[in-house]
C-alpha cells in the first residue's frame, strides 16, 4: 500500500500538473460552499457508469432501436452455415481472397470443387461483415477558456456530472470497441477515444474544466447529425440522408476546422501564456489537443471524398470509413445476386452466358 501511495504521489507531482500559484492542498481544502475537483472523485464513478451504460445500451437497442428499424423495413442479415475446414481456415487467416491457383491447390487438397471453395470463402467473409441492422444499432448510440484564474475555481454540481457522464460515455466506447465492426479508421477512432479520456480526466484533475467543457460540447455537436445521416442511409432514405449529411458537413467544418483549432486550441496553446507562466503539463495537455486536431484533418479528407463522390456521379452517400460498406449492401440483397458476379480474382463463380457460348463454339 505504501508503494502504491508513493507511486501515486510521484505521478501527481504538483510541480508538473499545477500552475505555479496552485497546490493540491488548495484543492483538498476549498473555502466554505466551494468545490474544487479531485481526480479520485471522477475516476471510479465514470468507470462504473461506463459499465452500466453497456446494459442500458443493450436494453435501448432491444426495446427501441430494433423494433423501429424493423418497422422501417430493415431486416437482419442472413447468416450462412460454414463448415469447419482446418485447411481452408489456415488459408483464410492469411488471405481472405485467395488467388485462382491457390483455389486449385486447395481443391486438390480438400477434395472440394473450386466452386465449393469459392463459396466457402464468400460465406466465411460474410460472417465478419456487419449487416445493415448491426450498423444501424451502432449509429443509434451516439445520440473558450478563462485564464485569469489561479487554477482553482468552483465547479458546480451540474458541471461535475456533465464531466462524469461524458467520461463514462467514452469509457463505454472503449469497452465496446471490440464488439463493433472494424472500419478503415478504427485505429484513429481508438486513439481519439483514449486521447479524449485523457483530456477529460486530466482537465478535471487540474481544474481546467471551463476550456474542457467547451471542447466536449464542440465535439458532441456533430455526433447527432453524423449518426442520423448514416441511419437514414441504412434505411435507404436518400433525401433524408442527403439533408442530414449536409447539416453534418456544415457543422463539422464550423466546429472542427474553425471553432476548435482557432478558438479553443489557440486559446489553450497561446493566449493562456499571456496570463500564466508555462508549466510542465502545458505540453501534455496541449499535445493531446493537437492530436485531436490532426485526427480532425484526417477525417475531413474522408468526408471530402464522400462529397466528391456525390458530385461526380455517386448518388448514394457512403461511409468511406467502413471497410465493408459495399459488401454489406450486397450481402443484404441476397446470395443469388453475389453468385452471378465475377469474383475479385477474375474467376467466375458460375458460368456466364459468354463462357458457355465459347465452349459451344469450341465443340463445333
Amino acid at each position: 500500500m505504501a508503494n502504491f501511495q508513493a507511486l501515486r504521489d510521484w505521478f501527481w507531482d504538483e510541480k508538473f500538473w499545477l500552475l505555479s500559484n496552485a497546490t493540491w492542498d488548495d484543492f483538498e481544502n476549498p473555502p466554505p460552499g466551494v468545490y474544487y475537483p479531485l481526480e479520485r472523485h471522477i475516476l471510479l464513478p465514470s468507470l462504473l457508469i461506463g459499465v452500466l451504460l453497456i446494459g442500458i445500451r443493450l436494453a435501448y437497442e432491444r426495446l427501441l432501436v430494433i423494433p423501429f428499424a424493423l418497422y422501417m423495413g430493415l431486416t437482419f442479415k442472413k447468416h450462412y452455415a460454414v463448415e469447419k475446414n482446418p485447411s481452408l481456415e489456415a488459408v483464410y487467416a492469411t488471405d481472405k481472397y485467395p488467388e485462382q491457383d491457390q483455389v486449385q491447390e486447395l481443391s486438390k487438397k480438400t477434395s472440394l470443387t473450386e466452386r465449393q471453395i469459392q463459396r466457402w470463402f464468400r460465406h466465411r467473409r460474410s460472417r465478419e461483415m456487419p449487416g445493415r441492422m448491426q450498423k444501424f444499432r451502432e449509429c443509434s448510440r451516439h445520440g473558450c477558456g478563462d485564464w485569469h484564474l489561479r487554477g482553482t475555481c468552483h465547479v458546480s454540481n451540474d458541471v461535475f456530472w456533465f464531466y462524469t457522464i461524458e467520461l463514462a460515455f467514452y469509457w463505454n466506447l472503449v469497452f465496446t470497441v471490440l464488439s463493433d465492426h472494424k472500419r478503415k479508421d478504427s485505429t484513429q477512432m481508438f486513439i481519439h477515444h483514449m486521447v479524449t479520456i485523457a483530456l477529460i480526466y486530466f482537465s478535471f484533475a487540474i481544474n481546467t474544466v471551463r476550456i474542457g467543457a467547451l471542447v466536449i460540447v464542440v465535439h458532441d455537436s456533430v455526433d447527432l447529425w453524423m449518426a442520423g445521416a448514416k441511419m437514414a442511409n441504412y434505411l435507404k432514405k436518400d433525401t433524408l440522408t442527403d439533408t442530414m449529411f449536409g447539416i453534418f458537413f456544415v457543422v463539422w467544418l464550423l466546429t472542427r476546422l474553425y471553432i476548435y483549432p482557432f478558438k479553443m486550441v489557440w486559446s489553450a496553446s497561446f493566449e493562456s501564456l499571456q496570463y500564466q507562466a508555462m508549466w510542465p503539463s502545458y505540453w501534455l495537455l496541449n499535445g493531446l489537443l493537437w492530436i485531436l486536431q490532426v485526427l480532425h484533418v484526417i477525417w475531413t479528407f474522408m468526408i471530402l471524398r464522400i462529397v466528391l463522390n456525390k458530385f461526380t456521379g455517386e448518388k448514394k452517400v457512403k461511409d468511406v470509413r467502413s471497410d465493408t460498406e459495399e459488401s454489406t449492401g450486397k450481402e443484404e440483397e441476397g446470395e443469388k445476386s453475389q453468385e452471378r458476379d465475377v469474383i475479385v480474382n477474375g474467376s467466375p463463380t458460375l458460368r456466364s452466358p459468354d463462357s458457355v457460348g465459347r465452349r459451344k463454339k469450341c465443340k463445333a
